[in-house]
């Protein structure tokens, strides 16, 4: 319902108020706070109507005085809330929040988008707490809008993607959007991309499931981040599925390993970044990732710590290792290798 009601409000141009985008989807996510930044973005002088306002430097007062300038040449103004992450909230702050949130003028849109990595499952849990980023969260939601983003499940994809291909025109067999998802996955990101070039390909024939082999890059690894993501939350039934799923033969197995060594690996690097006090986009430009990317893996992340990660990684390693010097089952080395990842920590 809140997107429904955000998407009025940014067609009657009614966008005034406390508006908070958060969630695992990051393309949506992006999508709608680029539809509110161009209010402003078009008048004649937008560097003195969008304001960037850092919570983790700037002072609560100096906020509430930029509330009531008036906007330059333009009907609208947006003040960008950022670093909110970084900074340290106190129950205090958030009185001082609320108390000028509860009075934003019409001219005026407060936007905050919060990335995947800043708000994960593991925050979502501390909700109660009377400071912190969660508190903030809660409050802004009894005044404001917040609207979450997930991740887009096929049901809703498979129209998007249509969506896509109706708006340059481009014909396809009709299974053809949903052989995009099981190759490309389901990250819209991606997506876009895969489509893209689809649409450059096409000439006058439709698209077929054979020209989404040919021209779409095979996102394979998105199924090992989500094996691993699995195994993370100890969810050894889901880890399971997916890899059944993959239909691997014998010879394979080498090859698995290294996809969910990589993801271990990156895992491994973005939360040494995290734990050292770290951005996401600082350790997105450390690592050569995109910020996306970083902030699903910071949110897979939530109840880990460094040591059960590094498990993880000596378990696959060396789950490589008895594949490679002896006659042991790959599948049932690899099996193994799951439940010893998922049982980390337990006592018997």
């Amino acid at each position: 319902m809140s997107l429904d009601v955000l998407k009025e409000k940014i067609k009657k141009g009614n966008i005034s108020g406390v508006i908070l985008l958060y969630g695992a989807e990051e393309y949506t996510k992006d999508r709608y706070a680029d539809q509110l930044r161009k209010f402003v973005e078009s008048s004649p002088l937008p560097e003195f109507n969008h304001i960037y306002f850092n919570a983790a430097t700037g002072d609560v007062g100096d906020l509430e005085d930029a509330f009531f300038a008036l906007p330059y040449m333009s009907e609208y103004k947006l003040i960008e809330i950022t670093s909110l992450s970084d900074a340290k909230i106190t129950e205090s702050d958030i009185k001082d929040y609320m108390r000028i949130f509860s009075d934003v003028p019409e001219y005026l849109t407060v936007l905050i988008v919060l990335r995947a990595d800043e708000y994960g499952d593991e925050q979502k849990t501390a909700r109660t707490s009377k400071s912190g980023l969660p508190a903030f969260v809660s409050a802004v939601s009894a005044c404001g809008l917040a609207v979450e983003f997930d991740t887009e499940k096929a049901d809703k994809l498979t129209p998007w993607i249509i969506k896509h291909f109706s708006a340059r025109s481009v014909k396809y067999e009709p299974s053809v959007p949903r052989e995009i998802i099981n190759v490309c996955g389901s990250d819209m990101y991606i997506l876009q991309g895969e489509i893209t070039k689809l649409c450059e390909a096409y000439s006058s024939a439709p698209l077929t499931v054979a020209d989404v082999h040919k021209y779409c890059c095979a996102n394979v690894s998105y199924k090992y981040f989500d094996i691993a993501s699995a195994l993370n939350r100890r969810d050894l039934v889901t880890a399971k599925r997916i890899f059944d799923g993959l239909d691997l033969k014998r010879e394979d197995i080498p090859a698995a390993l290294g996809f969910l060594a990589k993801n271990y690996s990156d895992m491994l690097a973005v939360k040494a970044g995290l734990d050292s006090g770290k951005s996401g986009e600082s350790i997105a430009k450390d690592l050569k990732l995109q910020p996306w990317r970083v902030g699903k893996i910071a949110q897979s992340l939530a109840g880990n710590d460094i040591r059960s990660i590094s498990y993880a990684v000596s378990q696959i390693a060396s789950a490589d290792v008895k594949i490679k010097s002896s006659r042991s089952d790959p599948m049932r080395v690899l099996e193994m290798t799951f439940y010893r990842i998922c049982t980390y920590g337990r006592k018997a």
